[in-house]
């Protein structure tokens, strides 16, 4: 007889499942809840973002950052998949 809502990430910044929130949204389709995805607009180019893009200093993050990193306009924006991008480089 109680209603719950959880907002999170569902991805991190390297495109991977963040944290329980994978598990969070089995659990509510499995017990028939709503599971609703919100989108943002891509800082780059203004197109459906679906991603976070980490920064730091201004330039896109290494794969092997941090995963959690506290911040805010600063080290994180919205993007598409077209812009993003997630360095692997050494």
């Amino acid at each position: 007889g109680k209603r719950v809502a959880v907002a999170g990430l569902d991805l991190d910044f390297r495109r991977q499942p963040f944290g329980t929130m994978p598990g969070i949204i089995c659990l509510a389709s499995a017990l028939e809840g709503d599971v609703y995805h919100l989108r943002a607009v891509c800082q780059s180019c203004g197109s459906l973002a679906v991603f976070t893009q980490r920064l730091v200093d201004g330039e896109p993050a290494h794969y092997e950052d941090e995963i959690v990193i506290i911040g805010a306009e600063q080290l994180y924006k919205a993007s598409c998949p077209t812009c993003h991008v997630v360095r692997k480089d050494g």
